[in-house]
C-alpha cells in the first residue's frame, strides 16, 4: 500500500528526514506534510490515528479554563535557531519554561557578572511569537555558580578599610584619592559606582579634580551600618585624573569596595583596584599632610582576609540575589509575569521532628551535593525565601505571579507529607502579613507502573494531592510534567524496548493526570500545565532520565501515542481511538 506519510508520524521521519527543507522547518513543524511516497510498513498502521490529532493547544476549551496556559520546557538554543524547534513551540503552547538560560549559573560568571544576553534574545524572540514565557527559575540550590558564591563568604572580604581618629571641622581635612590611569575626557558622562559602610551615618564628599587644575564638585555618597551600593553620574567638565573622596567630619571607620568607573557606552572599569582582592591599594593614597590609617581590610598582619560574620555573610549574600534579580528583571523588561520564584525548598527529611520537612542544606544533603550546591537558606536563614520574593515584588512588574516550585509532591510513600510541608512553610513565610505567594508548582516527574496494585496508588496520590492543592487555595502549576515507565519488577523501561501496548497505557496516564487537574483544581486557581521535555531523552547525550521515553514525541519528532493522551486529557475525552491490531 502506497501513502503519503506526515512529518509528526512515527518511523515516517527516519526515512525522509534527509529530503525536510529548510524552509519548510521554520514554519509550523507540526503540520509539515512531506510530499515523498514510500511503502508503509504494517506496523506504521498502529500509528496513522495519530495524524488525525490537531496541535495540543486547540484541545483546551478556553471558555471553561479562560487563564489556563499550556506550556513547555525548551532549549532556548533551540528556540532562537527559528527551525523546528520554534515552529512546534508555536503550533502547540502558549507559554515557553527555558530549560536552563534564566537560571543563576547559567548568567553570573565567577567574578560576580551578569550577562543577560541570551535572556534578552529569547524574550525577544517569544514575544514576537506571541507566546508567553514562565522564569524558571530565581532563588535554587543547584546551578548556582559556585564558585563566586562561596568566593563571596568564604574569608574573600578584602575592601578598603579607612579609620580616622577624631573628626575634624572641615570636610577636606580627612581625604583620599585615586589615581587614574587615563583621564576622563571633557564632555563625556560617567558613572561611578561602589559599596559603602561606616561605623556611623557619613555623607562623603566625590570630589574628582585634576593635579594643579579644577576639582568639580560632584552629590554626596552616603553611608552607614550596613554595606550599601551607591551611583553617581556626572559629566566630566575638564581632563579630570584622580577621583577624591572627602570625609573630614567623620570619626571611625569607613570602608569602599567595588569601585567602578565607566563611560557612558562603555562596560570597561576604569579604576583598575576597585574590588581590592589583590590585597593591595595600588593606586590609592592620602594627601601627604594626613595622618590616619588605611589598607586592606585583614592585611595588616599579613594573615590576609578576615572571616566574614554569620550576619556579615548574610548581608553580602542579601546584596548578591538583589543584584541577581534586578539584573533578571530589567532584562526582561517586564514581559515575564510569573515566576518559580523558590525552586525545590524541600528536603525529605524532619531532623527537628516537628512533624514537617526541613528546608534543604548541606546538613541534610549528600556529600556531593553539598560540593556541588549553594544552599542560601544556610545563610540567610530559613526565612531566606521571603527574601527572594521581596526583590522580585520590589524590581518585577507589579502583576507579578510567584510560585514556590517542588518535586515529589504527589509521592505516594510518605502520603503527600512534602507537599503538607510545603503549605505549612508557605503559612510560615506569609505569616509576616507582607510576603504573598501566589502559588504552587508541583513538577510531576512521574512514571507509569506495570504493577497494578503500585500503578493505583500512584494515581491516588495524585489526587490527594490535587486536593490539597484546591485547600491552599494557590495557583496551581504542574510545571515539569513528563513521564518515563517501570516495569513490574521495578526497572525503567527504555525507550527502545518499549511496546505499542505500554505506550498506550503511559497516553492514558497522561490522559487522567490531566483530566483530574481539570475536575479537581478549581477554574480560578488553574495556572496550568507545562510538559518538560517535548522529545524522548536521547541515550547517550542526556542528564535527564537518559534513554527514557520522556517526550511527546520521539527523536525525529514525531508524534508518539502519549501524544494523543495528552490531547486527549486537554479535550477531557478520548477524541481518537487508536487501533491495537
Amino acid at each position: 500500500m502506497m501513502k503519503k506519510l506526515i512529518l509528526n508520524m512515527r518511523y515516517s521521519v527516519k526515512l525522509l528526514v534527509p529530503a525536510i527543507a529548510s524552509s519548510l522547518l521554520i514554519s509550523c513543524a507540526d503540520s509539515n506534510i512531506l510530499d515523498y511516497s514510500v511503502e508503509q510498513p504494517a506496523k506504521l498502521a498502529q500509528y496513522e490515528y495519530l495524524n488525525n490529532y490537531d496541535a495540543l493547544k486547540t484541545y483546551v476549551d478556553r471558555n471553561a479554563h479562560p487563564n489556563f496556559k499550556l506550556g513547555s520546557g525548551i532549549t532556548v538554543s533551540d528556540f532562537l535557531k527559528k527551525e523546528l524547534v520554534h515552529g512546534l513551540a508555536c503550533a502547540n503552547y502558549d507559554e515557553l519554561t527555558a530549560g536552563n538560560a534564566m537560571k543563576y549559573g547559567s548568567v553570573v560568571k565567577n567574578d560576580g557578572t551578569m550577562d543577560f544576553s541570551q535572556v534578552t534574545k529569547f524574550v525577544e524572540a517569544a514575544k514576537g511569537a506571541g507566546l508567553s514565557i514562565y522564569g524558571h527559575t530565581l532563588c535554587w540550590h543547584s546551578q548556582q555558580n559556585t564558585t563566586y558564591l562561596n568566593s563571596l563568604v568564604n574569608n574573600l572580604n578584602n575592601c578598603l578599610h579607612i579609620n580616622t581618629p577624631e573628626a575634624k571641622a572641615n570636610s577636606w581635612d580627612w581625604q583620599i584619592n585615586y589615581q587614574l590611569v587615563s583621564a576622563m575626557k571633557a564632555g563625556i558622562k560617567y558613572t561611578l559606582k561602589l559599596r559603602t559602610k561606616a561605623s556611623s551615618a557619613i555623607q562623603i564628599g566625590f570630589w574628582p579634580y585634576t593635579e594643579g587644575g579644577s576639582t568639580q564638585y560632584e552629590s554626596s555618597i552616603a553611608a552607614g551600618g550596613q554595606w550599601a551600593d551607591v551611583s553617581v553620574s556626572f559629566t566630566a567638565n575638564s581632563a579630570l585624573e584622580k577621583l577624591q573622596f572627602v570625609f573630614g567630619t567623620f570619626k571611625g571607620d569607613l570602608y569602599f569596595d567595588d569601585i567602578s568607573l565607566t563611560a557612558e557606552g562603555s562596560t570597561k572599569n576604569l579604576v583598575s583596584n576597585g574590588s581590592f582582592d589583590a590585597d593591595n591599594s595600588a593606586g590609592w593614597a592620602m594627601p601627604s599632610w594626613q595622618s590616619y590609617t588605611f589598607n586592606i581590610e585583614g592585611a595588616l598582619d599579613g594573615s590576609g582576609a578576615a572571616p566574614l560574620t554569620p550576619e556579615e555573610k548574610a548581608d553580602t549574600l542579601t546584596w548578591a540575589m538583589e543584584q541577581w534579580v534586578k539584573g533578571m528583571m530589567n532584562s526582561c523588561d517586564g514581559y515575564v509575569t510569573a515566576w518559580d520564584v523558590v525552586n525545590e525548598p524541600l528536603s525529605g527529611t524532619d531532623n527537628d521532628g516537628d512533624g514537617l520537612y526541613d528546608l534543604q542544606s548541606v546538613k541534610n544533603v549528600s556529600a556531593d551535593d553539598a560540593k556541588n550546591n549553594f544552599y542560601w537558606q544556610d545563610y540567610l536563614g530559613d526565612d531566606y525565601a521571603r527574601t527572594a520574593i521581596k526583590f522580585a515584588r520590589q524590581y518585577g512588574p507589579q502583576n507579578m505571579k510567584l510560585f514556590i516550585n517542588d518535586y515529589n509532591l504527589e509521592s505516594d510513600w510518605d502520603d503527600n507529607k512534602k507537599l503538607k510541608s510545603l503549605i505549612k512553610w508557605i503559612e510560615r513565610w506569609e505569616s509576616d502579613a507582607v510576603t504573598k505567594i501566589d502559588g504552587i508548582g508541583t513538577q510531576m516527574h512521574v512514571s507509569y507502573y506495570m504493577n497494578p496494585t503500585t500503578q493505583k496508588s500512584k494515581e491516588d496520590h495524585i489526587v490527594k494531592m490535587y486536593e490539597l492543592l484546591k485547600e491552599s487555595g494557590k495557583l496551581v502549576k504542574i510545571s515539569e510534567l513528563d513521564m518515563g515507565i517501570i516495569d513490574e519488577s521495578g526497572n525503567t523501561i527504555k525507550t527502545a524496548n518499549l511496546t505499542f501496548e505500554q505506550q498506550l497505557l503511559m497516553a492514558d496516564f497522561y490522559k487522567f493526570i490531566i483530566e483530574k487537574y481539570f475536575e479537581i483544581i478549581p477554574v480560578a486557581q488553574q495556572y496550568g500545565i507545562t510538559h518538560w521535555s517535548p522529545t524522548d531523552s536521547p541515550e547517550n547525550d542526556s542528564s535527564w532520565r537518559k534513554g527514557e521515553p520522556i517526550g511527546l514525541w520521539d527523536l525525529n519528532y514525531s508524534r508518539k501515542p502519549v501524544y494523543g493522551g495528552f490531547a486527549n486529557g486537554l479535550a477531557g475525552k478520548r477524541v481518537f481511538t487508536p487501533s491495537k491490531e
